[in-house]
């Protein structure tokens, strides 16, 4: 099949792996694993970086979430703010992916980059 011709979730479009990446880090590691070696594009590995930088302050944010379980609103409260923020994050980085545009995400765009050079 051309790659013209491909629908959106084909493991031959080019914007399977990035779109993939964004969906929990299970989809990341398949991604990664399973998808990105038959389709190494620049889309592809631009946002994999992207993505794992997001699925990691996402991790560290839940780590955090839970040491403020009891009293103490104010840092839950930065907690959820910064939730609500990497959520957008995620949300416009996804939307850039399923548009194959290489659009640094807001905030740790960058930060990716530099971090995870290596991942070509």
């Amino acid at each position: 099949m051309a790659a013209n011709n491909t629908y959106i979730g084909s493991p031959d479009d080019r914007r399977t792996t990035a779109i993939v990446a964004y969906i929990t880090f299970i989809g990341w590691l398949v991604s990664y694993f399973f998808l990105f070696p038959k389709d190494r594009s620049t889309l592809s590995a631009y946002h994999l970086r992207q993505s794992l930088l997001i699925h990691i302050c996402s991790f560290l944010l839940k780590i955090a979430y839970s040491f403020t379980l009891g009293p103490g609103w104010v840092a839950f409260s930065v907690i959820v703010a910064l939730a609500v923020i990497l959520f957008f994050t995620w949300l416009k980085s996804f939307i850039n992916a399923m548009n194959a545009k290489e659009v640094p995400a807001p905030l740790i765009g960058r930060a990716a980059e530099w971090l995870f050079a290596g991942l070509k």
